[in-house]
């Protein structure tokens, strides 16, 4: 359970960074359940659930994704699920996630209602997605 914790607040770290050198100012909540990081620039709130894997398939709670949704409405921000796999980090709007009971299956399907990073902070389509490779 560690290295699970470990590769996901690894993924948060970098994720920040990343925002960071965007100009953003952020935020992260280490060990939280619903909202890991809050980034903000300009006027423009973006609000992330993290999650890496290096399986082809996982299930999020529904309960996780509902917490990201309700804490963004209530902060005025715009919500994504930050989905990290094999180096190659998607971002997702929450409320496009189908449920199957209590959970959300992510796969690597989710490519097709997908944003880039640079998307999500603003800099438009066309630019390639980040992938990630460094360890921090």
């Amino acid at each position: 359970m560690k290295h699970k914790y470990r590769k996901g607040s690894s993924f948060e770290r970098e994720l920040k960074k990343l925002l960071e050198e965007e100009g953003f100012a952020v935020v992260r909540s280490a060990g939280s359940k619903g909202v890991d990081i809050i980034a903000g620039k300009d006027g423009k709130i973006l609000i992330f659930e993290c999650k890496s894997s290096s399986k082809s398939k996982f299930y999020i709670n529904r309960e996780d994704i509902e917490k990201l949704i309700t804490f963004s409405k209530v902060f005025g921000g715009t919500p994504y699920l930050a989905v990290k796999f094999d180096g190659e980090v998607l971002f997702v709007d929450p409320n496009l996630l189908s449920t199957r009971g209590k959970h959300y299956p992510i796969s690597k399907e989710i490519r097709l209602i997908s944003l880039s990073f640079y998307e999500v902070v603003g800099k438009g389509r066309g630019l390639p997605n980040v992938v990630i490779h460094r360890q921090l």
